[in-house]
């Protein structure tokens, strides 16, 4: 056995497009999931957030100028953690609300399909 023999062996097959069962409820249900987790992820972060932002040890312009910088980077700047964080919070939101358009679409296209088929689709009587 040759090379490219034995790598395609070794490699499993795509299952084709009949073999790929979708179900829309469990779609509906994973979106759920993934909101319910940006939801939990978004009260811990707005807890830390206090904790992350430091006030000047002191008032001299070092500490002063350290704790804003620190501040900017972690919690509150442009680029800061937080917005990074927040943006991630964002796209699980996004994700989603794909997952349940995808759902629905694929359900409007499972119906049209039935109601074409008519009742050729129902088997024998």
């Amino acid at each position: 056995m040759n090379t490219m023999s034995a790598l395609s062996a070794a490699i499993p097959g795509v299952p084709g497009v009949a073999d790929i069962e979708v179900q829309p409820d469990q779609i509906t249900k994973v979106a759920k999931i993934v909101d319910e987790q940006a939801d939990a992820l978004e009260d811990k972060v707005r807890q830390l957030l206090v904790e992350l932002t430091i006030d000047a040890p002191a008032g001299d312009v070092v500490s002063s100028t350290a704790a804003d910088a620190w501040n900017r980077v972690i919690a509150r700047g442009d680029g800061s953690y937080a917005e990074r964080v927040q943006n991630y919070i964002k796209e699980l939101r996004g994700l989603a609300v794909q997952l349940r358009k995808a759902a629905g679409d694929y359900q409007v296209g499972e119906d049209e399909k039935i109601k074409a088929l008519g009742d050729r689709g129902a088997g024998p009587h």
